[in-house]
């Protein structure tokens, strides 16, 4: 019997456990700047506010997908374009816990709003321009390098009486300064889902480990649907891997060179470059 795996699917059904794994073990801030990259406001303040749902061994089925065409000129022009899908034929993962959750958090605004907008003529705010190298020289003052040579292409300057001719106006926003931050202003909550994807793992098999997760979360990623964007900015990862290991695997010497305290720094290293989290569980595992 698996000594570490099949009671930790156990410990998962109890409510207490998962509670105090989110309130006490994991790190909410990396879950959720895992997940979500807000454009608009700063998390200050998180915490679990329940789970949602719980899932077990859950299977997943990868898709084959073909894609490809055939042309032909003689004797007749002719193309034809080939897509086909074959749902749960491909290869398969297994997730072990699945887990639905939900955080809260107090967020600070980074801007306020519009104050006011000016406009002014484009050469002017240049200082004027007298031949077209001068222009990409003096627009790379105010612009990034792909903004310029976009606008050369897109709008087809080839003189500088083109580039007057158009009338360019550059636009200016200005902003109020963003309101100072006030935890007990109900404006600053925010609500998030999170999708939690737990790998137990018994072995200190890294690779192996790591091939898993990430295959899994291809196939999720690959095969579900999910929004790319929130209110507030975008949605980098809709599933979170966690992976779990028995703290006693990190003991001096389990890798030639490294104590049991280093060795677990550069797993959580080499997890978190890939983006995926570990935790290092205590044993051995009690039930009340």
């Amino acid at each position: 019997m698996d000594t570490f795996s099949e009671p930790m699917l156990l410990k998962f059904q109890q409510n207490d456990f998962v509670d105090d794994w989110f309130n006490t073990k994991l790190d909410l801030r990396a879950l959720l700047e895992l997940t979500y990259e807000s454009e608009k406001a700063e998390l200050r303040e998180i915490t679990f506010a329940g789970l949602q749902r719980r899932q077990f061994q859950v299977p997943l089925f990868e898709t084959i997908r073909t894609l490809g065409g055939w042309e032909q000129t003689m004797p007749s022009a002719t193309r034809v374009q080939i897509r086909r899908e074959q749902p749960r034929l491909g290869r398969l993962a297994w997730i072990d816990i699945m887990l639905e959750v939900l955080l809260n958090a107090k967020v600070a605004v980074k801007s306020g709003p519009i104050a006011g907008v000016t406009a002014k003529d484009l050469t002017a705010k240049l200082g004027g321009v007298s031949s077209l190298t001068e222009l990409q020289s003096k627009l790379g003052t105010v612009y990034p390098p792909s903004v310029v040579e976009a606008f050369f292409q897109q709008l087809k300057i080839t003189s500088v009486a083109d580039f007057k001719r158009r009338g360019n106006l550059f636009l200016e926003f200005v902003y109020q300064a963003p309101p100072v931050f006030d935890p007990d202003d109900p404006g600053v909550g925010r609500s998030y889902n999170l999708n939690l994807c737990v790998r137990l793992q018994p072995e200190l098999k890294l690779a192996e480990t790591l091939q898993a997760a990430k295959f899994g979360r291809s196939i999720l990623e690959n095969e579900r649907d999910f929004a790319e964007r929130f209110e507030e900015g975008e949605i980098l990862a809709p599933y979170v891997f966690v992976i779990v290991f028995p703290d006693s695997l990190f003991v001096d010497g389990a890798i030639p060179g490294l104590t049991g305290a280093q060795l677990k720094t550069r797993v959580r290293e080499l997890f978190a470059n890939e983006k995926i989290l570990v935790h290092f569980q205590l044993m051995p595992i009690t039930f009340p």
